[in-house]
């Protein structure tokens, strides 16, 4: 008896010992820095992230709008939706190097995510400002947010997060004078970026992005109908991320809404169709100004199967003969 209670306890202290190798292990696989920095590379080319695909529908199983490209050794960010920072963090994004931010519009899904965004970086180490550019009222905007985050900021700086004058978004705004369809936001480092009107209305203004570096260009629509105002923007472009909506689905979907007595419903659908870019109509612009790679984003309906990922793009290989990707959450593209 008393061999065993001595086996007991070497048992005991050997799987006591193991436990605790399994859990610094697990501590160690946990606290590894797995931040992609290859993103801050020079020499990379340029690398494009969708970190928000969907749209403010209800039940969506996507991130709103956000678009991340890396060119120049530096971090860009096309709106900043729900989810954008979570998104960022799954694909391993270096959040503390994201120093400029550009919003297409003022549409909530299109921001509802850059306080956050911008809180978030700052507690975990970003030492330097953000600037964030739009178009309409950005001062406001900043200003709002400032308010809103001020009482956590200043806890935090009281208890450890350090660099407070950097704690917000700095305010970079802009207007496209009524006799041009484009102005120039930004240029530092061979990275351009110009600022296109796009068509989405009742809005006003809205626009979309051409970030040209390397010899290389990629255009992020923001929320639009088809309109000729950016079609020079997509002229030879390598990778157009362009807002889709399949008005065939939407508009069957607004059919049978009807008849189950859903009348609110069904108006919004049909509304809905009127300021976006329908899949067909897309397809045959990029196919006439030479577009290399379309990308679809902000999707409407939302595609959650095999099935709808296949109707959704239904039709669009009729008429443009380049590659078509139907955005993810996470997808990635390389301009090498």
């Amino acid at each position: 008896m008393r061999n065993f209670k001595i086996l007991a306890v070497i048992t005991l202290a050997t799987l006591l010992s193991s436990c605790q190798q399994v859990k610094e292990q697990f501590i160690r696989k946990e606290l590894a820095d797995k931040t992609d920095y290859t993103l801050l590379d020079k020499n990379n080319g340029i690398r494009v992230i969708l970190c928000g695909t969907g749209t403010p529908q209800k039940y969506g199983t996507r991130g709103q709008a956000c678009t991340l490209v890396s060119a120049g050794g530096r971090l860009f960010l096309f709106d900043a939706g729900e989810n954008a920072m979570r998104n960022l963090e799954h694909s391993y994004i270096p959040l503390s190097a994201i120093q400029d931010i550009f919003i297409t519009h003022w549409h909530s899904d299109h921001f509802n995510g850059l306080g956050a965004l911008i809180n978030h970086s700052w507690v975990w180490g970003r030492d330097k400002p953000v600037r964030v550019h739009a178009p309409g009222k950005v001062d406001e905007v900043m200003h709002g947010f400032a308010q809103v985050y001020a009482q956590d900021a200043y806890y935090r700086n009281t208890h450890f997060v350090s660099a407070p004058e950097v704690a917000f978004g700095v305010a970079q705004p802009f207007s496209i004078p009524a006799s041009e369809e484009a102005i120039r936001v930004y240029d530092e480092g061979g990275v351009t970026i110009d600022a296109y009107k796009v068509a989405h209305e009742p809005v006003e203004p809205a626009v979309g992005y051409l970030l040209s570096y390397a010899g290389k260009k990629v255009f992020i629509s923001g929320d639009t109908k088809i309109s000729p105002r950016y079609f020079k923007a997509l002229e030879n472009t390598d990778l157009v991320v362009h807002e889709a909506i399949n008005s065939h689905l939407i508009t069957d979907a607004a059919k049978v809404a009807k008849e189950m007595g859903r009348d609110k419903d069904a108006n919004l659908m049909t509304h809905v169709i009127e300021y976006h870019a329908d899949t067909i109509d897309l397809a045959k612009v990029a196919q006439e100004h030479h577009v290399k790679h379309l990308v679809l984003t902000h999707l409407t309906p939302d595609p959650k199967n095999f099935i709808s990922r296949i109707l959704f793009k239904h039709g669009m290989s009729d008429y443009y003969d380049g590659e078509i990707t139907l955005a993810e959450d996470g997808t990635e593209i390389t301009l090498p």
